[in-house]
């Protein structure tokens, strides 16, 4: 009988090993391990960002998943991930969650699971610093030149309402220098990082229209591999006390949400 080579005997054995670990529970998993490992991205200021000082992700969502991690006994590992690589890493279970801002949509709820709402995420409205008009309703803001960033349920709101020709961005800061050089006359972008920018009056040189009443409402969750039903209950339990002890609240408020 033929002899298989040692290299593939130990890779057969680790790959069955690997499998082994992900066959049970994800609960037990965890537990055995006592670390929770999550995904975030370093740039959804304020909800996972990098913090220079520290250089750690920090973020609202990342105070969340520490109470979540404490509800269940064990350690938070925050894994830096791109937004591009996010759900991927979570269904090739490089990781055990997604906490970052993801919002609830049909087309991720076809791949991946969400936990109960854990904050809602609303659009801001910006415009020009010398424009003063006390907008209300996204209606108001036809006939101006508007931008909105690429992917965003801000876009597609807008697009929704027949709005022509609105200038796509592929980021916020994109939006915010073309507000200040006048080429745009407002934006609508994510509401949690237009108010974190607006604190800065220095570098914010626009206006964030505090009378303005968002229409286009999402909710950020955390997300959850399919294959863990019993750790998205777990997860949702701990979120549900957090919501009834007020925790999720001075979260918010915290990081001017």
């Amino acid at each position: 009988m033929k002899r298989l080579p040692v290299i593939v005997i130990v890779l057969s054995l680790i790959i069955g090993l690997s499998t082994f670990a992900w066959a049970g529970p994800a609960m037990d998993r965890i537990k055995s391990t006592g670390v929770l490992k999550v995904a975030s991205t370093a740039t959804g200021v304020p909800i996972t960002f990098m913090d220079k000082d520290s250089g750690k992700i920090v973020g609202s969502m990342v105070d969340v998943m520490e109470e979540v991690a404490k509800y269940m006994g064990v350690k938070l590992e925050v894994v830096e991930t791109a937004w591009t690589a996010i759900i991927p890493s979570l269904q090739a279970r490089k990781v055990d969650l997604v906490a970052a801002s993801m919002v609830i949509t049909p087309q991720r709820q076809e791949i991946i699971d969400f936990s109960v709402p854990v904050m809602p995420f609303c659009e801001a409205l910006v415009v020009k610093a010398g424009d003063t008009k006390s907008y209300k309703s996204v209606e108001d803001i036809r006939g101006l030149k508007i931008g909105a960033q690429l992917g965003t349920t801000s876009l597609k709101g807008l697009e929704d309402r027949g709005f022509k020709d609105v200038g796509i961005y592929d980021n916020n800061g994109d939006l915010l220098m073309e507000i200040a050089n006048g080429r745009i006359d407002a934006c609508l972008m994510d509401g949690p990082i237009a108010k974190w920018k607006a604190k800065d009056k220095t570098q914010f040189k626009a206006r964030l229209v505090e009378t303005y009443e968002p229409a286009m409402c999402a909710d950020i969750a955390i997300g959850v591999n399919k294959e863990s039903k019993d750790l998205l209950e777990e997860v949702n339990k701990a979120v549900e006390k957090m919501k009834k002890e007020g925790k999720i609240q001075q979260i918010l408020a915290k990081w001017g949400q």
